[in-house]
């Protein structure tokens, strides 16, 4: 039994309430510490329910996590903060989409509370769940309010949502924007559009949040989806389909475009659109689906590796490949003080028989040993642009006693990939183990 459920079971409520602010401030600053892949696979198996594969990652939640790590595009910040998606969403669908903005703010205490009308919305720019609805000015707790938007002010979302790398430069800061309900007149309904490069794939559409946190599933088409994603369905409450769907379809595919994927919100009222945010980790990866294909399905529609991975500038840029290509080869140079003394492919890394690792020599004879995967039967053949690659890797590690210098080869044409300079953090076996010996020899220390 863990020590919050003893606390939880043994105490009475009004003590309850500090120890969880000294427990969430505790792990708030571990998170400042612990290594990001560590953290992420923990929580991951305790939260969703199995390993985390990050070689070869097919659920939607493994891509998820995957794209935590390794697609970091800083035009991601601007899209999470709230105040500057704003903008940005009016660049390309239009002002007319979006809700009106009242005011923005660096503290609470800047707030003109004279200026705003009797209802609005405050929330922090930078996060999740900093909200404040207000009905009706004159009762608004002011004391309250600044408490909640106060402390989300002092928290780098980042650190507290599970790495989510896009929120982590964004500029803490409050935003009021108009109060809006829709049709049932007690909440905003989301329709939240998931889309895959561009293409909307499913809506999910929350509801009763205040009572009984439902949420349905529907086809770009408006079909129910016999499916659940952490909260519970309900086949019997079935969702008006909104008139403006196909508008709405339209302005998310535009929103996402080039993008791996990004789930897309919006607001239906009185039959007019308006934007919401936009959200690149879903739940943050770590929400349950029921039945688990189902999350296995949506996580095809995620294409990670239908393209190159090319590193500059401290981000990670996704360069989509030809539409052809299944899967990619990674052409890995095994460089010794400026020399390619072998070099080896990674194939099958998206399919369903996984990844194989396969050694050559410099005249691209296949060696006859493998490391820690199994080495393809056949040789592969030898890439179009195989000698520039070999001449690229050496000028690279020119100056280095040892480095693997990465490469992919797509129509001809060379990408560079990364240099590394501990594969497999020099712990993979060798198999025969005196090829280990034979290749620790080409080091100069």
């Amino acid at each position: 039994m863990s020590i919050k459920k003893i606390l939880k079971d043994n105490l009475p409520p009004f003590m309850l309430a500090p120890l969880k602010r000294v427990y969430s401030d505790a792990h708030y600053a571990a998170m400042h510490v612990v290594p990001e892949e560590w953290y992420l696979k923990r929580q991951f198996k305790k939260r969703v329910g199995y390993s985390l594969n990050l070689d070869n990652p097919r659920t939607f939640n493994e891509k998820l996590q995957w794209l935590k790590l390794y697609d970091r595009n800083p035009l991601y910040t601007k899209m999470v903060d709230k105040y500057e998606a704003k903008k940005y969403a009016a660049d390309i669908i239009g002002e007319e989409y979006i809700i009106p903005t009242l005011g923005v703010w660096d503290h609470f205490d800047d707030i003109d509370f004279d200026q705003l009308p009797g209802q609005f919305v405050l929330k922090c720019t930078h996060d999740s769940g900093s909200i404040v609805i207000c009905k009706d000015k004159d009762k608004l707790d002011r004391k309250r309010a600044k408490e909640k938007l106060e402390r989300g002010l002092r928290y780098n979302y980042y650190y507290r949502g599970g790495f989510e790398w896009p929120y982590k430069n964004v500029k803490p800061r409050i935003i009021a924007e108009k109060y809006m309900v829709d049709e049932s007149r007690t909440e905003l309904k989301d329709y939240k559009v998931f889309n895959f490069n561009g293409e909307p794939k499913i809506i999910q559409v929350d509801y009763d949040r205040f009572v009984e946190h439902k949420r349905n599933l529907y086809t770009v088409d408006w079909k129910y989806i016999e499916a659940a994603i952490e909260f519970a369905t309900d086949a019997g409450h079935q969702i008006p389909r909104p008139k403006r769907l196909d508008e709405m379809l339209n302005l998310a595919s535009k929103l996402a475009a080039d993008i791996p994927h990004v789930r897309i919100d919006f607001y239906s009222i009185e039959d007019k659109i308006y934007f919401g945010e936009m959200i690149f980790f879903h739940g943050s990866g770590f929400e349950k689906f029921i039945p688990e294909e189902f999350g296995a399905k949506l996580g095809n529609c995620v294409n990670i590796h239908g393209g190159v991975i090319l590193s500059g500038n401290g981000y990670i840029l996704i360069v989509r490949a030809a539409e052809s290509c299944t899967d990619l080869t990674d052409y890995k140079f095994m460089c010794f003080n400026g020399k390619m003394k072998c070099s080896f492919t990674c194939t099958g890394r998206n399919t369903d028989r996984g990844l194989y690792v396969t050694f050559y020599d410099r005249d691209w004879k296949k060696l006859p040993f493998s490391r820690h995967y199994p080495a393809e039967q056949i040789a592969m053949p030898k890439p179009v642009s195989y000698e520039k690659m070999v001449d690229l890797a050496e000028k690279i590690s020119a100056p280095l006693k040892f480095s693997r210098i990465d490469f992919y080869e797509i129509s001809g044409k060379i990408y560079f990939g990364e240099i590394t300079f501990f594969p497999g953090n020099g712990m993979e076996e060798f198999s025969p183990e005196e090829w280990d010996y034979k290749i620790g020899s080409w080091i100069r220390l």
